[in-house]
């Protein structure tokens, strides 16, 4: 084999290394078939796992990292003067709410340069220092923060893609009839970036640029603000927001990310189904090679016996090769399981939400570990039948 070649290495090689590197290459067909499956194991139990860290991560990252802020408050638009002050005289309370932004909120529809269109949250805040100290804006692949910029837009990378577009490019909003089609009245804006972000699609611009763009001094009726964690001093802040008058909705990110957490509870359910069916496969590809392994073997295996080889040594012989092979397909599976969950995530992407496209590194060390497992326990129900091979029939033969 051309490993022979390799003197340093080959010499220092054990004779049973050595035999076990020659049966490995001398059986191509079975190392073949081999890899295969253990990859197609590695790569299913990698898939699930791969997408239970991708659906996890909308709610982890997402108001775990991006988002700062837990609460949102809409005002009344029609409200008086009276009513609107009550309402600033809370919101300005430092000790109630430490940060607070006000922002104008528009729901439009994007357009990108093929047609393609995405209901979308045009957010422009009053203080734009103040709201990426509570939105921080940032591009997924490299972390790099992004700046909310003087001219044009941000917007989130989900709507990116939807729309096709890329810093650049210009975005086109048009305003919504009853129905909620857009209508012929459109207003185009240059994407200055994109941001990570996965709940909602997002455009991020300064008031001036509102301003300029759709013709009307921004509303900033919408409130951006970190408040206390504490239940009661919550529900009695709400109460008081709401009894100004000028209030429309209070809502906190908690009851969000509870309510998505109970969504995403059936995605257990799935990756436990792939576990098994992973399992499962490597289960028959293993035990069905190694039957076949042990019984075109069984004159060798036997001779092995006569020569003097004790039972502990003639199974570090047949599953010495079983082992180095299941490690090699691990590997091979753990690329293929990388592209096979980017598939799988992408596909299974709804509106509105985009999955973390990050497989974590204990998602991998659990993948190989529980393909050695599945490996331990063929080897283990294997090990009876090389201990009923019988040397002196074996060797029998009309030969």
């Amino acid at each position: 084999i051309l490993l022979e070649h390799v003197g340093p290495l080959w010499r220092r090689l054990s004779f049973s290394w050595k035999v076990t590197f020659r049966n490995i290459f001398r059986y191509k067909r079975r190392l073949i078939m081999t890899v295969i499956g253990i990859a197609g194991c590695t790569a299913l139990l990698l898939t699930g796992l791969g997408l239970q860290n991708s659906i996890n991560d909308i709610i982890d990252v997402q108001y775990g990292e991006l988002v700062d802020y837990n609460m949102v408050i809409s005002e009344k638009a029609d409200a008086d003067s009276g009513a609107r002050e009550a309402a600033d005289a809370i919101l300005s309370d430092t000790a109630q709410l430490p940060v607070a932004v006000r922002a104008t909120e528009a729901s439009m529809i994007a357009q990108g340069a093929d047609g393609a269109e995405a209901m979308t949250t045009i957010v422009a805040p009053e203080d734009a220092a103040t709201f990426q100290d509570l939105w921080h804006f940032r591009e997924r692949a490299s972390g790099e923060t992004v700046p909310l910029p003087t001219e044009g837009a941000v917007v989130t990378e989900k709507l990116a893609v939807k729309l096709g577009l890329s810093p650049g490019d210009a975005i086109t909003f048009a305003e919504q009839d009853d129905l909620g089609n857009a209508t012929a009245t459109t207003y185009a804006v240059p994407v200055a970036g994109v941001i990570e972000n996965y709940i909602g699609d997002y455009a991020f611009m300064t008031p001036a640029t509102y301003q300029r763009t759709f013709g009307e001094e921004p509303a900033n009726l919408t409130v951006y603000a970190r408040a206390t964690d504490d239940a009661a001093e919550r529900a009695a802040l709400s109460e008081a927001l709401r009894a100004t008058g000028a209030v429309d909705t209070v809502a906190y990110n908690d009851e969000v990310i509870d309510s998505y957490r109970q969504m995403l509870k059936s995605v257990d359910m799935v990756v436990v189904v792939l576990v098994v069916a992973a399992a499962a496969l490597a289960f028959i590809v293993l035990y069905n090679l190694t039957n076949i392994n042990i019984t075109e073997r069984a004159r060798e295996i036997a001779t092995l016996k006569v020569l003097g080889f004790t039972p502990r040594e003639v199974n570090a012989y047949i599953f010495r090769e079983i082992v180095l092979l299941t490690i090699l397909g691990a590997v091979v599976g753990l690329g293929l399981g990388g592209v096979l969950e980017g598939f799988v995530v992408v596909t299974a992407e709804v509106d509105q939400v985009m999955f973390g496209r990050t497989i974590h590194a204990a998602s991998f060390a659990v993948a190989f570990a529980l393909t050695l497992v599945f490996t331990a326990v063929v080897m283990l129900v294997m090990r009876p039948k090389l201990a009923r091979i019988d040397m002196v029939e074996s060797l029998k033969s009309n030969e």
